[in-house]
């Protein structure tokens, strides 16, 4: 994964309580505390920038678009594609 904007920007949090409410419930988002925010990233053209975030314990990383929605990088076709938010966090998680 390459191209996080390296120019200073707010941290975007809300993309990322957005995903844990929608798996975990309203109390989930306090699950926000154990993640980094790392930058933005180009995502498909269609969606704009992602989001990517790191979690703390096992520094594996998330990129979520400004709705909440999870896409993973592909090396072999060097694109972000969309991929299922379960999943996603709980390879993030484990």
């Amino acid at each position: 994964m390459t191209g996080i904007h390296p120019t200073y920007r707010p941290a975007d949090w809300r993309p990322l309580e957005r995903a844990l409410e929608h798996e975990f419930g309203t109390a989930a988002k306090d699950a926000t505390a154990a993640f980094w925010f790392i930058g933005f990233v180009a995502g498909p053209d269609d969606v704009g920038e992602l989001r990517i975030y790191e979690h703390s314990a096992t520094r594996r990383r998330l990129a979520l678009d400004r709705e909440g929605q999870a896409y993973r990088w592909f090396s072999d076709a060097s694109r972000f594609a969309r991929i299922d938010i379960g999943q996603a966090l709980v390879e993030t998680f484990v």
